[in-house]
């Protein structure tokens, strides 16, 4: 069995290689890796949290149970949290460290905590509202409900932040200042029975089977005190290896299929290095709002907030100028990935070209005498980090909105590794940050989403007119020959390609179509060393450029790719394997070739084509 040291603590790991999700063929050593992977995330949501254990030793096609108690074997330098209950007390697990972490996952466990600490139990400090879809609903029914829910919590000066529960529905949580259990659960219920009145056709507040077909049912009881819930970035016992995944209320907002909303381990490393811990807002004493007192019930109903749009919907929290008629956060565009450069006449209005920048995507508040916000596509405030481009948007009219791109340069190209050092470390290296707007979604006293890109740039070109860096408006062009130009002569300069929008469209990002970017990129040969996953499917290959440079495959191979390149290398393992910090363990193979696309900026991937017939 493998002894490993983790954090000067001697660990002994067991069959690794037992597959535990069938339907992905992932094993116990990748399921060890990713929890490695996600704990400087993870763990600070765990730290002083008595744990229960959903386990599943034998895979999620065995037996599952759950437990509270010590495992037997428990090495006795795992934290012991002495949790007390109505007649006893009861010691459970706490991790507070990595090698407890990995201790937990070789025991092959969904980890769930409660909404209380160790020091104060029965005080929560997390509020958390369980949505969950009666078929023939799903995610985006239930994303629908926690938007609903966001506005109603906001209006009480609540702030809720989505995730994923890694099973059907989503999971709400906001962070409190410490309250007994059994109020935080009152008032809890209290929103959901409103809700559920003002939308019976779509929301329920009863656990009844038969009340639920088709509606989501909106589950407050986890608030109790001897409740728990799945963990952010847990695990979850399906057939593939999904997580509590946290996302953004603007991916949320934007996401057109229910799949856009399913995580796997394979996913989160990614989302890990873009968008660091969404939930960390629920660590900072500073975010927590106070649960409002119980109140008599109103003789006239409170009015619910209207069913929302599915996506590019307005905030209703309250604002405190009327000259703000868009506050974050707000659903962005993303644009669609076309592989060629549509002609002038390929979209309504004809298309508007734009040079595509390397940078953080962050849309842009001026608001006065508050602070100014940069919205990242997740909903971060990017502010802190970039205090430069936030002044000098607080210096534009209270209440403008504005679209666009973070972007660091030096020595003559964009350079995205230096957006994210510290604003100390590139004060003192002399890297200027800019701004680079490409859109304008709001203007004081008015939302300008609804007009047609046409009019929405003429009054960006108007409002930046005489403003100089760290501000500037994007090159943009209606001519596809100097869009074309712009192309091959900036390419060296970092700029990743083009995006094209239809003049005559809306800000609306279930538009999808409406934008389209093209990423430039290279085709070339090179060599298979060896693969990740199964012999029978695998995930992601191991190649070799000419040059000596390795990357892996990504994304993941579908399961076409998957079925041909398995086939391919059938007879052709040599036995061995390396271990990767990111990808966990490579197989290695026999050489052969592949033919790859390596994209132009900062991607340390490649993506499969095919392989070579010779």
């Amino acid at each position: 069995m493998p002894v490993t040291l983790v954090e000067g603590r001697r660990l002994t790991l067991t069959h690794l290689d037992k597959v535990l999700f069938p339907d992905t063929g992932t094993t116990k050593g990748e399921l060890v890796h990713y929890y490695t992977a996600v704990a400087s995330a993870l763990l600070p949501h765990l730290h002083d949290r008595p744990l229960s254990f959903v386990r599943f030793p034998d895979g999620a096609s065995g037996q599952v149970f759950v437990t509270k108690h010590i495992p037997p074997g428990t090495p006795p330098w795992v934290h012991i949290a002495e949790t007390p209950t109505r007649d006893k007390t009861l010691r459970q697990v706490a991790i507070q460290d990595l090698a407890s972490l990995v201790w937990a996952a070789n025991l092959v466990a969904e980890l769930h905590t409660p909404q209380w600490r160790e020091d104060e139990p029965g005080q929560a400090d997390r509020l958390v509202l369980d949505l969950d879809p009666g078929p023939p609903a799903d995610l985006l029914d239930c994303r629908d409900a926690a938007l609903l829910l966001r506005d109603r919590l906001a209006a009480d000066g609540l702030t809720a932040y989505p995730k994923t529960s890694g099973s059907k529905g989503l999971h709400l949580l906001v962070p409190i200042t410490p309250t007994p259990s059994e109020r935080v659960t009152a008032y809890a219920k209290a929103v959901g029975r409103e809700l559920a009145d003002a939308h019976p056709d779509r929301l329920v507040l009863s656990m009844a089977k038969a009340e639920r077909p088709g509606k989501v049912f909106i589950d407050f009881s986890q608030n109790a005190a001897a409740k728990t819930t799945a963990a952010p970035y847990t695990v979850r016992a399906r057939s593939v290896p999904t997580v509590s995944a946290p996302v953004g209320w603007d991916e949320l907002a934007a996401a057109d299929d229910p799949r856009d909303l399913v995580f796997t381990i394979d996913d989160m490393p990614e989302r890990m290095e873009r968008y660091g811990d969404l939930l960390a807002p629920l660590l900072n004493p500073n975010r927590a709002g106070r649960v409002p007192e119980p109140v008599a019930a109103p003789k006239t109903p409170r009015r619910a907030a209207p069913a929302p749009k599915p996506a590019g919907r307005r905030p209703r929290t309250p604002v405190d100028s009327a000259a703000r008629t868009v506050e974050p956060p707000v659903a962005v565009v993303r644009p669609q990935a076309v592989g060629d450069v549509p002609r002038a006449d390929a979209l309504p209005g004809g298309v508007q070209y734009s040079i595509k920048l390397d940078g953080f995507r962050a849309v842009a508040f001026a608001r006065g005498a508050d602070p100014a916000v940069l919205q990242s596509r997740s909903g971060r405030d990017l502010a802190p980090d970039f205090p430069t481009v936030a002044a000098a948007v607080a210096e534009l009219p209270d209440g403008t909105v504005l679209d666009g791109e973070l972007c660091a340069w030096h020595e003559g190209r964009l350079d995205f590794g230096r957006l994210v050092q510290s604003a100390r470390g590139r004060e003192r290296d002399g890297v200027p940050v800019g701004y680079v707007a490409f859109d304008l979604l709001a203007v004081p006293g008015r939302d300008l989403r609804a007009l047609p890109l046409r009019t929405r740039w003429e009054l960006l070109i108007e409002l930046l007119d005489g403003t100089g860096p760290p501000l500037q408006l994007v090159m943009a062009t209606d001519d596809r020959a100097e869009a074309l130009d712009w192309r091959a002569a900036l390419a060296p300069t970092g700029v990743e390609g083009l995006v094209a929008r239809g003049l005559d469209t809306p800000y609306q990002p279930r538009l999808r179509r409406a934008w389209l970017k093209i990423r430039d990129s290279d085709t070339a040969d090179v060599t298979v060393l060896g693969y990740t996953g199964t012999a029978r499917r695998p995930r992601a290959l191991l190649t070799e450029s000419a040059d000596g440079t390795r990357a892996f495959t990504s994304p993941k191979l579908n399961a076409v790719q998957a079925r041909d390149v398995g086939e391919a290398l059938a007879g052709r393992e040599l036995g061995g394997t390396e271990e990767d910090p990111d990808q966990g363990v490579v197989h290695l193979v026999e050489p052969l070739t592949a033919e790859v696309t390596a994209e132009v900026g900062r991607s340390p991937y490649v993506k499969f084509v095919r392989l070579r017939g010779d």
